[in-house]
């Protein structure tokens, strides 16, 4: 079975133009989770974080229903890659839903050091980046500016989960536009 991490190699541009930065990864495909941002092996339910991000990206996607871009889930997979886009997340493995808020930002603050080192793999002063989840943000923000990366974010981009869908768009949109 391919990691997630394989998966997601598979989808990096030459050049990252902007790098996404979200929380954490996916749990295992077999779990039921809005997070299955590169996994395109079977259609998913509420997959609301590639749903809305290729919303805000691309206009002619705004109007289409969950189901139709997952079913053409790969070809938007292959546009965003073509286009310079990339995702990964500030930690390593996923988190549970019952972690605290709190224990987030700790986890994140505690894996600052792997998170640079991870940018500066990617990315180069030229990449933007914008941070995903008042989490990243808060914690990743300053430090990744004092490196010397460029975030385009000045406030938090909300998680699209159950809520938020239509803030994150917004925000989204607004900041790549």
């Amino acid at each position: 079975m391919t990691s997630y991490e394989d998966t997601r190699q598979g989808y990096r541009p030459d050049h990252v133009k902007v790098l996404l930065i979200a929380e954490s990864p996916p749990p295992p495909s077999r779990v039921a989770s809005s997070r299955h941002f590169y996994r395109s092996d079977e259609i998913r339910r509420d997959d609301y974080l590639f749903a809305n991000t290729i919303k805000a990206m691309y206009p002619e996607a705004a109007t289409k229903v969950e189901s139709e871009l997952e079913q053409d889930k790969e070809q938007w997979l292959r546009r965003f890659q073509a286009d310079g886009f990339y995702m990964v997340e500030a930690l390593d493995n996923s988190l549970e839903h019952a972690v605290t808020k709190q224990e987030r930002q700790d986890f994140i603050a505690q894996n600052l050091p792997d998170l640079l080192q991870k940018v500066s793999k990617l990315a180069d002063k030229s990449t933007k980046i914008i941070l995903i989840k008042s989490n990243v943000f808060v914690v990743a923000a300053e430090p990744l500016r004092q490196a010397g990366f460029t975030v385009l974010n000045t406030e938090l981009l909300d998680y699209p989960g159950r809520f938020n869908q239509k803030a994150y768009r917004e925000k989204l949109a607004k900041l790549i536009g």
